[in-house]
């Protein structure tokens, strides 16, 4: 997990299936999808699946 001032990373994995499950909880201006080329190129998946949750107040 790494946490941030008003955000975080977290990662789930499931070794024996190969499998993990990122977390990307942004506040405020912050972009998570300008993180997604960094994970990619650093897990390297053969698939990746994108779900975007929205929280709070949204106007």
């Amino acid at each position: 997990m790494l946490v941030l001032a008003e955000s975080h990373v977290s990662i789930h994995t499931w070794p024996e299936r190969a499998y993990a499950a990122l977390d990307l909880f942004m506040c405020g201006d912050a972009d998570p999808y300008r993180a997604l080329p960094v994970l990619r190129a650093a897990f390297r998946p053969t698939t990746v699946t994108l779900s975007e949750n929205k929280r709070g107040l949204i106007p």
